[in-house]
């Protein structure tokens, strides 16, 4: 056995978390995934007081690779930190499109709100200038509108196709 599986051991979850953490941040790809056979509920381990998580971290940095791996190790996709914000938030913010990509295609949900600032995950990109990222957000966004092109065609209700638009994206 080696010294990570002697670690594991002796460890809490608590420390093997804060390992995972650190992985996520540092894009320690072979880390990240020895901590994960160990104990694949590590994916959803949150730091405390600001309660990012592992994906948190790796979004925000863009190691797609461990993002990926998160994924796969069954994390929900759309977990939030302290202020509401998701991970695919923190890969708008910072411009890391293949992250974005990757969490578009696993069905994150790109109509969550920032707590404080009521901000979505296409608002950060926007912010940022970040065109990649707002163009996969956007590709993603026509289709999950329910009657999105009954709406524009007015034939939903008897409202005119700006003002159903306006009322149905408020429901989000």
């Amino acid at each position: 056995m080696g010294l990570l599986g002697m670690m594991g051991d002796s460890f809490g979850c608590s420390a093997t978390g804060e390992r995972l953490v650190s992985a996520a941040r540092d894009g320690d790809i072979q880390e990240a995934r020895a901590l994960l056979e160990l104990n694949p509920r590590l994916a959803r381990y949150s730091t405390f007081g600001i309660r990012n998580t592992p994906l948190h971290y790796s979004a925000a940095k863009g190691h797609h690779e461990i993002v990926s791996l998160l994924i796969e190790s069954g994390v929900d996709i759309n977990l939030r930190n302290c202020r509401g914000q998701t991970a695919l938030m923190q890969a708008c913010l910072y411009g890391h499109w293949k992250v974005v990509q990757i969490l578009v295609l696993f069905k994150a949900n790109i109509h969550k709100k920032d707590c404080f600032s009521g901000a979505t995950a296409i608002h950060f990109a926007a912010l940022k200038g970040h065109t990649r990222c707002i163009r996969l957000i956007a590709a993603d966004y026509v289709p999950s509108l329910p009657d999105f092109w009954s709406i524009m065609r007015g034939t939903a209700t008897g409202e005119t196709n700006k003002e159903a638009f306006d009322a149905a994206y408020a429901k989000f």
